[in-house]
């Protein structure tokens, strides 16, 4: 892990000199949200008799998963593609989106410190995410108010790495890519970002991230 930001510190750097940031954009699954306990799913890939990877495979990283993060068909198609490959109902779809994501946590410590940026930069958040994600976001959690602008995959049609993604809502922002810091857990997002000339954090852990944000966004008064 220290090897990985010990890059994008080099890079955050020499970019830095040349253009001020006026706008940080942050992903969010991986980054504010992260499922530390892995028990739930552990349960249930036992219960389905197939191996954690697989759970999650089925979930985050088959090709129907990506099609319904660029809002190519609606939550309920989704759950039922999840119920058809784990071999259960489709009634049961619903409890086992749930019972997957139950142990997801907000960083609450990541979202008190960003919030200390919020009167000196513009604050954007940037997701591949499912249908629906707002709506489970806003009732479960209430740091989406830290963003002037949030963007998720599916309502837009769009995922990154896609270049318009990022455009979006650098023009929602009224920010150019070198004046923007993008914060991300995904390599090739932070890949793509850096192609439009975005300067980059590649997120690992708070521990670290942290300290490496206060070193590039100056915070006075």
């Amino acid at each position: 892990m220290l090897c990985r930001l010990t890059r994008i510190r080099t890079r955050a750097r020499r970019n830095n000199v040349t253009q001020a940031i006026k706008a940080v954009i942050f992903d969010m699954g991986g980054v504010f949200i992260n499922t530390f306990d892995h028990s739930a799913r552990q349960i249930m890939a036992q219960r389905y008799g197939i191996s954690i990877e697989e759970l999650e495979r089925i979930v985050f990283h088959n090709p129907l998963s990506i099609d319904a993060e660029k809002g190519l068909f609606s939550k309920e198609k989704l759950l039922e593609m999840m119920a058809q490959q784990v071999g259960i109902p489709v009634e049961e779809a619903t409890a086992f989106y749930e019972e997957f994501f139950s142990n997801d946590e907000e960083d609450a410590e990541l979202v008190a410190f960003v919030r200390t940026l919020k009167p000196h930069y513009k604050l954007g958040l940037l997701s591949n995410a499912f249908p629906g994600t707002r709506e489970w976001m806003q009732e479960r959690h209430t740091f989406l108010d830290l963003f002037e602008v949030s963007f998720f995959s599916a309502e837009v049609g769009m995922r990154k790495p896609e270049e318009g993604f990022y455009r979006l809502i650098l023009d929602a922002l009224q920010v150019e890519p070198e004046e923007t810091l993008f914060v991300d857990d995904f390599s090739q997002n932070i890949a793509g970002a850096q192609e439009l000339g975005m300067q980059t954090i590649w997120y690992t852990d708070r521990e670290k991230a942290i300290p490496l944000l206060k070193e590039l966004l100056p915070v006075s008064g």
